[in-house]
């Protein structure tokens, strides 16, 4: 056999050795990835894949007139290692800009793609302070005779729907005389990214409380993804088309509107996604729990309680406020939702979420302050289409905090 012919077998098996490796990675990421299984799986049929390759080589080697296919299935397989080629370049080249351009949430799922970026104004007087957080930075060492209170929480803490005067907590450190609040909100958070951003930022402030914002609309059933195991959401590529596709599919729900220089100047959602997102969070009120949901408010009151223990360790009070969902105290936004997914009213228990957060408070005397009751029966509080409070909501929701908490206040380090 040629030196020529050798080396065109050569180049052909790094190809589809290229092309099978990679077809077997897609195919289980996308079909077990985040899963157990998923390693095994790739790993079993890559060296199945492997296998055949070999035994192909070794015959080649032995019968050089031996060969796969005809030349259908050369250009077939060119194609297809073409596009292998392309697919592995474009992860590259996109986890590459990343890395170059900092975190994108273009690229990336996880809570620190979900932070404000250092320095950005993103317009109503919303800023990133330098650790990523809604607000100005806040100095390490506390002023003399100031309660310094550090509060975790989700969307509803950077105050999308609302100038950033008007947010719940940055009204709270303006009407809690002897207090300054730390806003330490990131959108998407919930119980497992409340506690890491306590470990990791929140105790470098030195807080004399912790006060996490709960919304029971989706911290029990919704996380940020934690891509493992060749799950499809740790990949650059696969986050690009997703978000590229949820983005044409809402900029097609909506009516065609002037670009906004201003991040208030729309609603965020179209009325057909904002139905979606109500009614999906229904279920968190179905009782009793399907076993799938059982399993996540397991893992949900699990990092609470982590929390709690971690301030209790440092002798630090923490403090939680149970934030409700707009379909809770608004009747028309529930109807819509129970017509969307077809549901009986009688299957519904408004009050479910709530409860099991006070009994779990209660359970490890944790100070609790439920707002439902304050809201329900004011669907004026909520902006239209969005899922978060307007500005009325937002002063209700600081004018009741501070209440609760003006007595600890006055009592600073």
């Amino acid at each position: 056999m040629s030196a020529r012919v050798r080396l065109v077998l050569s180049l052909r098996f790094l190809r589809r050795l290229l092309v099978g490796a990679v077809v077997c990675y897609v195919a289980v990421s996308l079909c077990l990835g985040g899963t157990p299984r998923a390693r095994p799986v790739f790993q079993a049929l890559a060296l199945s894949w492997l296998l055949v390759l070999a035994i192909w080589w070794y015959r080649c080697l032995k019968y050089p007139k031996t060969e796969m296919g005809g030349r259908g299935v050369r250009a077939l397989e060119l194609v297809v290692s073409n596009a292998a080629l392309a697919l592995l370049l474009a992860e590259v080249c996109l986890r590459a800009f990343a890395a170059w351009a900092g975190s994108s949430l273009l690229l990336g799922a996880t809570l620190d793609d979900h932070r404000l970026q250092p320095g950005r104004d993103y317009g109503a007087g919303l800023l990133g302070n330098r650790r990523g957080y809604p607000g100005p930075d806040v100095a390490p060492t506390k002023p003399p005779g100031v309660y310094r209170i550090a509060a975790l929480g989700d969307s509803f803490a950077v105050g999308p729907a609302v100038p950033f005067a008007d947010n719940y907590l940055t009204r709270l450190q303006r009407i809690l005389p002897g207090a300054e609040v730390c806003n330490f909100g990131v959108s998407g958070a919930g119980p497992r990214e409340y506690l890491a951003v306590l470990r990791r930022d929140a105790w470098k402030v030195r807080p004399d409380q912790v006060l996490v914002s709960v919304f029971v609309g989706n911290d029990i059933t919704e996380t940020l993804p934690a891509p493992r195991a060749l799950d499809p959401r740790g990949h650059a590529v696969y986050l690009l088309c997703e978000r590229g596709w949820r983005l044409a599919r809402e900029n097609a729900r909506r009516e065609r509107e002037p670009t906004a220089p201003q991040r208030l100047a729309a609603p965020p959602l179209s009325e057909a996604t904002y139905r979606e997102v109500e009614a999906r969070r229904l279920a968190v009120c179905l009782g009793p729990p399907s076993a799938a949901l059982e399993k996540k408010w397991q893992r949900a009151l699990g990092y609470l309680d982590a929390l709690v223990a971690e301030c209790r360790r440092r002798e630090v009070e923490v403090a939680f406020v149970l934030i409700p969902d707009e379909f809770q105290v608004n009747p028309a936004v529930l109807a819509q939702a129970l017509r969307d997914v077809r549901a009986n009213r009688a299957a519904l228990d408004l009050d479910l979420p709530q409860r099991r957060l006070r009994d779990f408070c209660a359970g490890r005397g944790v100070p609790c302050l439920d707002l439902l009751d304050a809201f329900r029966g004011l669907p004026d509080t909520y902006a239209p289409c969005d899922t978060h409070w307007n500005v009325r909501g937002n002063r209700l929701a600081a004018e009741r905090i501070a209440e609760w908490l003006r007595e600890r206040v006055t009592r600073p380090r």
